[in-house]
C-alpha cells in the first residue's frame, strides 16, 4: 500500500515524528519508539505464536522466568528494564524447588515421583 506524499504540505508530513509540546519555534524534538505506541493486531499474532513456539519447548517455569529476564535485558526504555528484571529476580526467589516425594505405603521401588 503507498500514500501520495505530494499532496502532504511539508508542515505535515514529519508532524507525527516530532513532539507536539516542543517549546522553541522552528526547532524539532524526535519522539523515541513513535512507530511501535501499539502494537499492531498482526504483532499480536505474531508475539502469540512465539509464546506457543516457546512452550511447545516445554520449559520450566523457573526457565520461562530466566527468558522473560533475558528479554527484559533487551528492552530501549531503562526504567521498564529495571522493573521487570527486579520483579523477575523477586518471583525467582519465591518458587519453591521440585520436591520428590517417596510413598512410604507401597513397597520400596526404584520409581520416585516428582512434583514441581
Amino acid at each position: 500500500m503507498t500514500t501520495d506524499n505530494n499532496n502532504i504540505p511539508e508542515t505535515e508530513k514529519a508532524s507525527f515524528l516530532t513532539d507536539e509540546s516542543e517549546k522553541e519555534e522552528g526547532v524539532s524534538y524526535v519522539v523515541p519508539n513513535y512507530i511501535e505506541t501499539k502494537l499492531t493486531k498482526a504483532s499480536k499474532q505474531k508475539c502469540r505464536g512465539i509464546v506457543r513456539t516457546i512452550n511447545d519447548f516445554g520449559i520450566s517455569q523457573r526457565e520461562k522466568l530466566f527468558l522473560i529476564y533475558l528479554l527484559s535485558l533487551e528492552l530501549e526504555h531503562r526504567d521498564s528494564m529495571l522493573k521487570i528484571s527486579k520483579t523477575i529476580g523477586e518471583c525467582q526467589a519465591s518458587i519453591e524447588a521440585p520436591k520428590v516425594i517417596v510413598s512410604e505405603d507401597q513397597p520400596q521401588q526404584k520409581k520416585q515421583i516428582l512434583l514441581g
